[in-house]
């Protein structure tokens, strides 16, 4: 009887210790996508900065517009390092249409209107990725 319940002892011992090697598991990989997640977001937003930093604009109030475009990069970003992604996926919707607008008017040509659309749109599939890797992760 004594060697029955040594045996039990140490399989409920066992067990405690392979659940906390799991629960540290999962904590690592929810760990590693979220710093995942975060690289993606500051690459994908410095890339976008840096593209609206340099596009030429002609015309009007060229400082105004550059700034009007930075300000929306700016607060996507505050937005999103906040946690309030549909925020920021709809300010940098807003920084596209200010694109548009700037492309319609001839103010930036037709291949800079692609490229901050681009970037911009990478930015949003950036976001609404880390947005489904931290519901995953609190999930887990």
């Amino acid at each position: 009887m004594v060697s029955n319940v040594r045996t039990a002892g140490i399989g409920v011992g066992l067990l405690v210790g392979l659940t906390l090697s799991v629960l540290l598991m999962l904590m690592a990989t929810a760990s590693a996508q979220a710093q995942t997640a975060g690289s993606c977001q500051e690459e994908a937003f410095t890339v976008l900065r840096t593209d609206t930093e340099t596009v030429d604009i002609t015309g009007g109030k060229i400082d105004k517009e550059r700034a009007g475009l930075l300000k929306l990069v700016s607060d996507a970003e505050t937005l999103a390092s906040i946690g309030k992604t549909s925020d920021a996926v709809k300010k940098l919707g807003d920084f596209t249409v200010k694109v548009d607008q700037l492309e319609a008017a001839g103010r930036i040509s037709a291949e800079s209107a692609v490229q901050l659309r681009s970037d911009a749109q990478a930015t949003i599939i950036c976001l609404q990725g880390s947005e489904a890797s931290t519901t995953v992760g609190a999930v887990n």
